[in-house]
């Protein structure tokens, strides 16, 4: 099948009106290259920064019912696939939710974020229900942005039998304003189709929202294998076009105590076992850099590398308090390292014949070594324990709170699941 996604320029509330536009012209480019479906945005209509509820309630911001017709019009026009986000009024709470449209129009499902980021907690509530759903492609999934950061979320889906993850993103800049900084298309989405095996296709915005938030872009389409099949680049609306299989879906493989311990609540360590600032050297032998984190307090959980390509373990430890996962053994694609660290906020050691790793809590490299004896930031690294204990992304994003054990299902079928989402959306419309 061939894919397109639609990167788009930010736009504030009050410009909500000139997304039809960008959306048509995106939808007749997407057309003309042969596109079987277009991706857009998270909250392609009206914003993602709504500024409050009230002002999205105002006159000048058409209902969601009146988009859903707007985008379902769009799909058959130009008889594609069709999948967008969108702000959804539903019994009277917000939700930021993405639509899927078939060809002839026809809305088929309606995914809600779960994972909520930041902002999103002001005016949005968290959707709880994760399903896949039917296309003439094979069964797919959706991801909203963040829903992305748990790799549950992906995990349900699959377990589901999506063969295909499609991603509305609004990949907000971690670094510095012109930076473009984001963990997504850094590693962890490459992470996330590597680990499942399903191809994930990711549409996200550029530029800016009233001066509160910059996009990274970097819209991009990642094969089964982790490979980028498109990208687009930082800045502009461009639309990119790739020709995807469907992948053959690896769902987690859990046993049934590593299920007690991925659905019991995290660990909360005392005040008192906090671990602390340590200069490492983790030049010589990794043992020896084993045990200064130990002196400095650090909870290590002593995994091997095959962990690593599975969320699994890692997330066990993390929920049972470990605030270094040490990962030893053969090769393991880098990527798949950092994702363990990022979506649990600790740090992570890997040591093998060809790299050395040491990964900070945001997914970031500390310090590396590979083969050819190259280090990343000399023969000592500086590491602040504490920054582990703090499972907090954003001011107002705590990865655990996050997490809504309740919509998760490893291995179990759903098969009611976009069925009642459909069926709560039409009576809420």
């Amino acid at each position: 099948m061939k894919v397109a996604c639609g990167q788009m320029r930010a736009v504030t509330m009050n410009d909500a009106a000139t997304v039809w536009p960008i959306v048509e012209r995106h939808a007749e480019q997407a057309r003309q290259a042969g596109a079987d479906l277009l991706v857009l945005p998270e909250t392609t209509y009206p914003a993602y920064w709504l500024e409050s509820v009230e002002r999205y309630l105002r006159d000048d911001i058409e209902r969601s019912a009146v988009v859903l017709t707007r985008f379902g019009q769009l799909a058959r026009r130009h008889e594609m696939w069709l999948v967008t986000g969108f702000v959804e009024e539903r019994e009277g709470k917000l939700h930021n939710s993405a639509a899927v449209f078939d060809r002839r129009g026809e809305l088929v499902h309606i995914a809600r974020k779960s994972f909520l980021w930041d902002c999103d907690n002001r005016w949005f509530e968290p959707g709880w229900q994760i399903a896949a759903f039917d296309s003439e492609f094979g069964r797919m999934g959706v991801l909203i942005c963040a829903d992305c950061r748990a790799p549950e979320v992906a995990a349900t889906l699959v377990s589901d039998g999506a063969r295909i993850l499609l991603l509305p993103t609004a990949w907000v800049n971690a670094g510095p304003r012109g930076v473009h900084r984001n963990v997504h298309p850094e590693f962890l989405v490459r992470a996330r189709a590597m680990e499942f095996g399903v191809p994930i296709i990711c549409c996200s915005k550029s530029g800016s929202e009233a001066d509160k938030l910059e996009y990274v872009g970097q819209s991009r389409v990642e094969d089964a294998n982790g490979k980028t099949l498109a990208a687009a680049p930082a800045e502009g609306d461009p639309l990119i076009v790739a020709e995807v299989s469907p992948g053959r879906p690896r769902p987690p493989r859990v046993s049934e105590h590593d299920m007690r311990r991925l659905f019991a609540p995290p660990t909360v360590v005392p005040p008192d076992q906090l671990g602390s600032q340590v200069v490492v050297h983790p030049v010589g032998p990794m043992d020896a850099v084993i045990a200064e984190l130990m002196n400095a307090g650090g909870r290590i959980a002593n995994l091997d590398s095959a962990d690593a390509a599975s969320f699994v373990r890692g997330r066990c430890e993390a929920l049972q308090g470990a605030s270094i996962l040490w990962f030893d053994g053969p090769p393991v694609d880098e990527a798949l390292l950092r994702a363990r660290a990022a979506e649990n906020r600790v740090f992570v050691v890997a040591a093998e014949d060809r790299l050395r790793l040491i990964v900070s809590p945001d997914g970031g490299v500390a310090w590396r070594e590979d083969a050819r004896g190259t280090h990343a930031a000399g023969a000592t690294v500086t590491l602040n324990l504490a920054d582990a204990e703090v499972k907090l992304y954003t001011p107002s994003t705590n990865l655990w709170v996050q997490r809504r054990v309740a919509c998760y299902r490893l291995g179990r079928p759903m098969e009611s699941a976009t069925a009642d989402a459909l069926g709560s959306a039409a009576r809420s419309g």
